[in-house]
C-alpha cells in the first residue's frame, strides 16, 4: 500500500536528520539538534508502540552507581576513565532533572541503600575504603560524603539478619520512568520533531551524500510493508540491539525481569537498594516493591528466576510476604565488556550512540547531547 502525498512529504520526505531509536537517547539527541539547527526537519524511529524499549522497562532508578559499582568500574577502566565515566552520570541527571522538570519525571530525592547479603560473596567495605572512594568521587559529585555506612534508622522495613551492613548514599534518587517517557514525546513533538512509532528498521545504507534507511511496517492482511527513508545526517540510538545494524559493536542485549507487588498498605521502607554490585535492585513505587535483576544467577530459565527474586524480596523485605505479584516483564540492557558507553562516528555524517550498561535514565540525555555534538562536527 503506497503512502499518501501528505504521508510521504509531511514524515517521510525531505528529512535533515533521521534518528533511530525513540528511547531517551534518540529522543534526546533530536532534541539537541533541534536547539542546535532549528531549521532542520527532524525524524525519530522507533519499532516499539511505546517509543522506548528498555527507556520504558527500566527500574527508574536515578542512580550513577552503588559504593561496589564504582569500585568495579576503577578496577576495570582505572581511575581517569572510570571519573569520566561517573562525570557522564551525573551530567546526564542533571540534563534530565534540569530538561523536564523534577514534577515531570516524578523525581524522588530518596536515596539509597547498598544491600551487603550475607552468603552472597561480597564483603561490606570498610570505614577506610568507603573514605577513599568518598575522596575519588568528591570532585565529580560535589560532596565528601557520598557513601555512608546506613544507620539504623535508614534500614526502615530491611530485614538487618540477612545483611552483613549497608552502604548509603543520600544523593540518589527515583523517578516514575512513564512520566519521563511521556515528558520526552511531548518536547519532541513540541518542538515539531516527527515521531515515528511501529517502524523497524532493517538496515541502511552509508552514502556520502544521502543515507538510505530500510524500513518494515505491518500491513494490510499480516503482509510486511517495506520502504525506504534518505537523510544527510543519521543516529543510531538503538542501545541493545545496536548489533542489529552495527555488526561490529561491543554491546549485547541482557534480558532482566522486574517484579513488582500490588500495593502495600503501610509500607516502612520508602526508597531504593542496590544488592550483589548492581545486578539486583529493589524500590517502592507508590507502596509497591519492586525486585529486579537477577543475571549474575545464570539460572535455567525464568520460572527459577521469578521464583529466586520473589524469595528474596521476601526476605529482604517482609512486608512484601503476603503481597501478590501485580506486574511482571522483562527489559533488555545494552551490556559490553565495560560499562563505559559509546558514542562514536560510524561514517560521513553518521553516530552511533548505544551501550547503556543499566544507567540510561542517568547518562541517557548525556549521549544523546554529545551525538550530536561529534555529529556537527564534521
Amino acid at each position: 500500500m503506497a503512502f499518501s502525498y501528505w504521508e510521504s512529504t509531511e514524515w517521510l520526505e525531505g528529512n535533515d536528520l533521521i534518528v533511530i531509536g525513540g528511547g531517551i537517547v534518540g529522543l534526546s539527541a533530536a532534541l539537541q539538534a533541534s536547539v542546535l539547527k532549528p531549521h532542520w526537519k527532524i525524524a525519530v524511529i522507533e519499532r516499539d508502540p511505546f517509543g522506548g524499549g528498555g527507556s520504558t522497562k527500566n527500574a527508574g532508578f536515578a542512580c550513577f552507581g552503588s559504593l561496589s559499582e564504582l569500585a568495579h568500574d576503577r578496577s576495570v577502566l582505572g581511575d581517569k576513565e572510570a571519573a569520566v565515566l561517573l562525570r557522564k552520570r551525573i551530567d546526564g541527571l542533571k540534563l534530565l532533572r534540569h530538561s523536564l522538570g523534577d514534577s515531570s519525571i516524578g523525581y524522588r530525592d530518596c536515596g539509597s541503600l547498598e544491600l551487603i547479603r550475607k552468603g552472597a560473596g561480597y564483603e561490606m567495605p570498610s570505614m577506610e575504603t568507603i573514605s577513599e572512594v568518598n575522596a575519588w568521587a568528591a570532585e565529580t559529585t560535589g560532596s565528601m560524603h557520598t557513601f555512608h555506612i546506613a544507620e539504623e534508622k535508614e534500614l526502615a522495613g530491611i530485614n538487618s539478619k540477612m545483611i552483613e551492613g549497608a552502604i548509603a548514599s543520600p544523593l540518589e534518587g527515583a523517578i516514575d520512568t512513564g512520566k519521563m517517557m511521556q515528558a520526552l514525546r511531548f518536547k519532541a513533538q513540541k518542538t515539531g520533531i516527527r515521531l515515528l512509532f511501529g517502524l523497524n528498521v532493517t538496515g541502511w545504507n552509508q552514502h556520502t551524500t544521502n543515507h538510505q534507511i530500510e524500513i518494515e511496517r505491518a500491513g494490510s492482511l499480516d503482509v510486511a510493508e517495506r520502504f525506504a527513508m534518505k537523510s544527510p545526517h543519521v543516529v543510531i540510538a538503538t542501545n541493545a540491539f545496536a548489533r542489529e545494524l552495527i555488526p561490529k559493536c561491543d554491546v549485547n542485549p541482557k534480558e532482566n525481569m522486574v517484579l513488582v507487588t500490588e500495593a502495600i498498605d503501610h509500607l516502612n521502607f520508602d526508597g531504593t537498594v542496590h544488592m550483589d554490585a548492581g545486578h539486583l535492585y529493589a524500590r517502592n513505587i507508590q507502596n509497591r516493591m519492586l525486585i529486579g535483576g537477577g543475571r549474575h544467577w545464570k539460572l535455567k530459565n525464568d520460572t527459577e528466576l521469578e521464583q529466586k527474586l520473589k524469595t528474596l524480596l521476601n526476605e529482604a523485605f517482609p512486608e512484601t510476604l503476603m503481597a501478590n505479584i501485580e506486574y511482571k516483564w522483562t527489559g533488555v540492557l545494552g551490556i559490553g565488556s565495560t560499562r563505559m558507553p559509546i558514542v562514536s562516528k560510524l561514517y560521513e555524517r553518521s553516530v552511533a550512540a548505544v551501550k547503556m550498561g543499566g544507567m540510561g535514565v542517568a547518562i541517557g540525555m548525556q549521549l544523546g547531547k554529545e551525538s550530536i555534538e561529534l555529529l556537527l562536527s564534521d
